[in-house]
């Protein structure tokens, strides 16, 4: 690839190109014959990089190029800051396939002496982006990959926020900013003084435009800036796909376009994209080789040089370490032999730690749990939290002392001598010493078991995330910090896990062969007591649902995870039978209270559908109304440890259409459900259309096939019993 491949023109500078003493603009525009992209741009004045900002609308020069204005726009900016003795400036521009070619050089004036760069700080993270680097952009060289990556570490960028006679604000997007399932959620809020805003349109890369939802309440600007334009109404939302293979860190821009027509930029944003969920482009899976040529390349181009011997061989081991335990498991931990079960010649005392009281699926779970251990004979059982809730009357209205403690640090990115002096102050009350055992309940109690080793307690450690601790807490903790949490996987004296496949992303942590797989369970005798007192049609009727309809029903918490935005796609691929067969009836139940970006979204997409009958419900404490009015029940979540709905769902009979992702497959098989890829959409209406089929013909065997393997693997009455055996079993084993 030459030059020739671009055309270009740099209309705004310095006279003469003589730098001033004050950051300046350098501005222009930049197109293609042959069909490339400009995804992003930078500029060198001396030794020092800047990103710039590309994609800037300049209608003259796409329609001279393409015949058309729109994306790709060509206009371009840089704010450049002063650089003492540099003598040339140097633009270049990325391209769609990752490729930097270098536009032009001009001899520049910088008065003052230059200065050396400031010496890099010894750290892993260069390292671990290079591999992110390579996984993503495979076909690339590494040193290619590798000067990238250490010219991002240094180069200089900018921000746009609005300027009168806009007013707004973006939010909730630092220089780190989390990101899931390769998806970044955006909000904020962004009104005129003069004019209405019709419309607002990000873009992460300069060709793909990304509507934002628009005009949702946001009453306190209204009130603080009453002379806003519809300020009352300002808040914005978006759910919005990264590009895989554009170089980091990435630019937000966001465009309003006004009532007069005119379009302009009204954020700039740069930011690293942080995953913190289960799965997402991120590292690939541990490797040696991988990891020794990352290094070869990283140090030819430069990396660690000024380092001592000493540093360079630490930054080695943190990234060694980082790389292990960070990436994705080639296999499960193999299978360990359940305990023997051994009786302790005495009631017990038990104090289970959970991270809130709030209906959510792992406190419901201690729930159950908590009701079955309190009622062993003699025991005692305590539950302790660092937040209030209303499951807390719910425990006390079955003889549960609930106890609220304040951490303090335990959950603060602490060093090592906070963290130990806060558990101090935490084993002073007389909650802890005289358990038997300390059941600590997810990854956010892992304090708990950190205090039980220092109590010299036995302890249970149930883990149900299906991410890793160094993704769960990436944008929280430091390095330290995360060690902490990690370590509690190996103080424990079993670390439990619901799933066998719920194992994976901690599987680098099974050093100590103390993980157990003990699978959660139904409360099957609840659910047929209410499938024989509510019948169907009443369900129907207390729910205004049709009577004739059939309804396909996605049940759980309205997040990402859940996937309630591949639905809602997979839902507009849908085709509905014809006349006179029965009309479809989707429901989404979960919708939180209060503002929320994603159900705004998922708002937002329900309006653009074909489909009359979609209905956004909020979260309900009876749920099993809804599926006894169900007819398909579908679950698209893209991580899941044991999901409790897909046990339920079984248990009430209902066909089943569901992700195969994590845990799901060792509850169900292809014959008992309809199975589909994560976030696929073609295919998850795929299996929802031979779902809507089988039902239309009187077809129910997978339904039957799904309770019955439920009933036969997952009962409580079966699996709680087992579950207070291992509790036995523990407190047997601090008694030898």
């Amino acid at each position: 690839m030459t030059p020739a491949d671009w055309k270009h023109a740099i209309e705004i500078h310095p006279p003469g190109w003589v730098c001033p003493m004050q950051p300046f603009w350098v501005a222009g525009w930049i197109t293609s014959a042959t069909g490339l992209v400009p995804v992003d741009v930078r500029a060198w004045l001396g030794s020092t990089p800047f990103l710039g900002l590309c994609g800037l609308p300049r209608p003259d020069k796409e329609t001279a190029a393409r015949g058309r204005p729109g994306p790709p726009q060509a206009g371009f900016s840089f704010l450049l800051t002063p650089v003492p003795g540099a003598t040339a400036l140097r633009i270049e521009v990325c391209d769609q396939h990752g490729r930097w070619t270098e536009l032009s050089c001009h001899a520049v004036t910088a008065t003052g002496r230059s200065t050396p760069p400031p010496p890099t700080t010894p750290g892993p993270e260069p390292l671990l982006r290079q591999l992110r680097a390579h996984h993503v952009r495979p076909a690339a060289e590494w040193r290619g990959l590798a000067r990238e990556v250490l010219v991002a570490e240094i180069a200089q960028t900018f921000d746009v926020m609005p300027s009168l006679p806009f007013q707004g604000a973006l939010e909730e997007i630092a220089a780190l900013a989390p990101v899931q399932y390769d998806r970044l959620l955006v909000t904020g809020w962004i009104a005129h003084r003069e004019q209405r805003i019709t419309a607002l349109t990000a873009f992460l890369d300069t060709n793909t435009p990304l509507p934002l939802v628009h005009g949702l309440s946001r009453p306190d600007a209204g009130m603080l800036f009453p002379d806003l334009i519809d300020g009352a109404h300002a808040r914005f939302a978006g759910h919005l796909p990264l590009p895989a293979a554009a170089p980091r860190p990435l630019a937000l821009r966001i465009f309003a376009d006004l009532a007069d027509g005119s379009r302009e930029l009204v954020f700039l944003k740069r930011f690293r994209p942080v995953l913190v969920s289960g799965r997402g482009a991120d590292l690939p899976p541990f490797s040696p080789r991988k990891f020794a040529q990352a290094v070869w390349a990283l140090h030819q181009a430069g990396w660690g040089s000024g380092w001592s011997s000493g540093e360079f061989c630490r930054v080695l081991r943190d990234a060694w370490r980082d790389f292990r335990v960070a990436a994705p498991a080639g296999r499960l931990p193999p299978r360990l032999p359940a305990d023997p079960v051994t009786r302790p010649d005495r009631p017990l005392r038990v104090v289970i730690v959970t991270h809130n009281l709030n209906y959510e699926g792992a406190p419901l779970f201690l729930l159950e749990y908590a009701r079955h251990l309190a009622a062993q004979p003699g025991w005692r059982v305590q539950v302790v939290s660092p937040q209030d809730g209303p499951l807390r009357s719910v425990f006390a209205e079955g003889g549960i002392t609930v106890r609220l403690v304040d951490v303090g640090s335990l959950l603060d990115d602490a060093l090592d001598g906070e963290f130990h002096a806060a558990l101090d102050r935490l084993t002073a009350p007389g909650v802890w010493p005289d358990a038997d055992v300390i059941v600590a309940n997810t990854l956010v109690t892992f304090w708990a078991v950190h205090l039980a080793q220092r109590l010299k307690t036995p302890c249970l450690f149930y883990v149900h995330e299906s991410v890793n601790a160094r993704r769960f807490f990436a944008l929280k903790f430091s390095r330290g910090s995360l060690r902490r949490v990690e370590q509690a996987f190996a103080l424990a004296t079993r670390s439990v896990f619901v799933a066998a496949a719920a194992q994976r992303p901690h599987a680098a942590l099974t050093g100590r062969r103390n993980f157990r797989v003990l699978p959660g369970w139904i409360d099957l005798a609840r659910i047929q007591a209410y499938a024989a007192t509510h019948d169907r049609d009443a369900c129907r009727r207390a729910l205004k649902l049709p009577a004739e309809a059939v309804v396909f029903a996605h049940i759980g918490s309205m997040v990402p995870r859940k996937g309630q935005h591949v639905f809602l796609a997979a839902i507009n691929l849908l085709r509905p039978p014809p006349p006179p067969a029965a009309p479809l009836v989707f429901l989404l139940v979960g919708a939180k209270p209060g503002p929320d970006p994603y159900a705004d979204v998922l708002r937002y997409e329900l309006a653009q559908q074909a489909v009359s009958d979609i209905r956004l419900v909020a979260q309900s404490t009876e749920a099993y109304a809804y599926f006894q009015a169900a007819d398909i029940f579908v679950c698209s979540s893209l991580e899941e440890a044991l999901p409790r709905v897909v046990l339920e769902a079984a248990a009430f009979v209902r066909a089943i259409v569901t992700t195969n992702v994590d845990g799901i497959p060792e509850i169900l098989g292809p014959e008992d459900a309809w199975f589909t890829p994560p976030d696929d959409a073609v295919r998850l209406a795929d299996a929802m259309q031979a779902a809507l089929a089988a039902h239309l013909r009187g077809d129910r065997r997978r339904g039957e096939k799904a309770q019955a393997a439920v009933t036969a693997r997952f009962a409580a009455s079966a699996l709680l019993p087992r579950h207070t055996d291992l509790v036995r079993t523990v407190a047997a084993l601090a008694a030898r």
